[in-house]
């Protein structure tokens, strides 16, 4: 029987085009490999191990300008900070732990002076997830520890959003957690900021660099202060 050469030809660029796109369309269309660092994230998240947090000892510094009375303060009120979060229930039975760093000058609070504060690093079983920082306000006392404190988780995408939002609820008890009003406060701004993570989830952002949430927070840090009594 003979096969036209004009059939021969379209029967094999039909063959062709199939084999491009099942084997070749199709491998573009795949995300491309880990890479080594996202691997080794990945592997610190699921490992269950929590890790043991080794504090520094910091120390504030003298820059341009007079240390305040305030600042003073909060520092010494907070020297055990980062030890009595991680022994606090809701963080302990979690797999939440701060680590206090040495460096007293904050990143998070934008502004153009630079201000100092107690620092910490905040871990999701194995992986620094992202940072604490905590600093005074003009009236602080330890009878009113009124702070200022900035949480940021620099990759969401890599946690349960439901995890995040209990480890931020529980630094809100914290740190601002004086009154109803303060309560309620800093949850509305747990809840927005999530909600926004949410969605740039649900955006297709997973591929993005990350999905950050960062939740400030301002009130009494009253919990802390009476844990830190009880404590002496």
């Amino acid at each position: 029987m003979y096969t036209p050469l004009w059939l021969i030809g379209f029967l094999a660029v039909g063959l062709w085009a199939c084999y491009y796109y099942r084997f070749g369309y199709l491998e573009l269309k795949r995300k491309p490999e880990k890479s080594e660092r996202e691997a080794k994230q990945q592997d610190n998240l699921l490992d269950t191990t929590i890790i043991e947090p080794k504090h520094a000892n910091p120390r504030l510094k003298r820059w341009d300008w007079r240390i305040s009375d305030s600042l003073r303060r909060v520092f010494a009120d907070f020297d055990r900070f980062g030890l009595i979060a991680n022994e606090w229930a809701p963080i302990k039975n979690s797999p939440w732990r701060l680590q206090e760093l040495k460096d007293t000058r904050l990143r998070t609070f934008g502004n153009d002076a630079p201000k100092q504060g107690r620092r910490y690093d905040v871990f999701y079983n194995q992986l620094r997830v992202g940072t604490l920082e905590i600093t005074d306000t003009s009236d602080y006392t330890t009878q009113e520890p009124r702070v200022c404190a900035n949480v940021l988780i620099r990759d969401a995408r890599l946690i349960a959003l439901d995890e995040v939002s209990r480890f931020l609820t529980s630094v809100g008890t914290l740190l601002s957690a004086g009154t109803g009003d303060e309560y309620a406060d800093a949850r509305r701004n747990i809840e927005t900021n999530l909600t926004q993570a949410h969605w740039a989830k649900r955006g297709g952002l997973d591929d993005a660099p990350g999905v950050v949430v960062e939740v400030s927070f301002f009130g009494s840090a009253a919990t802390y202060i009476k844990l830190r009594e009880r404590q002496n």
